[in-house]
């Protein structure tokens, strides 16, 4: 069987800047490059991308310390934001491995960072293993483990 490696994972944000400062920030992602599509980028490849013609998108792509790569888009016309819903076939979140998922809660609760629950054991609380989701600056689900 051919090897099959995991390259990124594309999110669409609202503003790329304060994306890109809230995973280096809480998650020690680097940027690996960032810039602009060229034009006619989009429009080359329409039943792909489904936009206006002349869309316009910047890009960076930011990598976790252990190689997960993230591929953010900032589009020029963004449409509105709609929630993701669990029954709903589709992607609906990322999950991150954190040294502890306690301080971390409490780390980004104090800045104001929204989560759906507090820390609650992931399985036997002997463990001693937790989880939790959050939203990202643009309300995208996120699990830390």
């Amino acid at each position: 069987m051919e090897k099959t490696s995991f390259v990124h994972i594309g999110i669409t944000v609202s503003d790329l800047d304060r994306s890109i400062a809230f995973y280096e920030k809480y998650f020690g992602f680097k940027t690996e490059s960032a810039g602009q599509f060229p034009d006619g980028f989009f429009d080359a490849k329409p039943t792909l991308y489904r936009l206006a013609p002349g869309a316009v998108s910047k890009i960076a792509i930011i990598v976790s310390p252990d190689g997960l790569a993230l591929e953010l888009f900032q589009f020029l016309d963004q449409q509105p934001f709609v929630e993701p819903e669990w029954n709903t076939p589709g992607y609906h979140h990322i999950c991150l491995k954190v040294e502890d998922v306690n301080v971390k809660y409490r780390e980004m609760k104090e800045d104001g960072v929204e989560f759906f629950f507090e820390p609650d054991f992931k399985g036997d609380p002997k463990n001693n293993e937790f989880w939790v989701f959050l939203k990202d600056p643009d309300g995208n689900p996120i699990e830390l483990q």
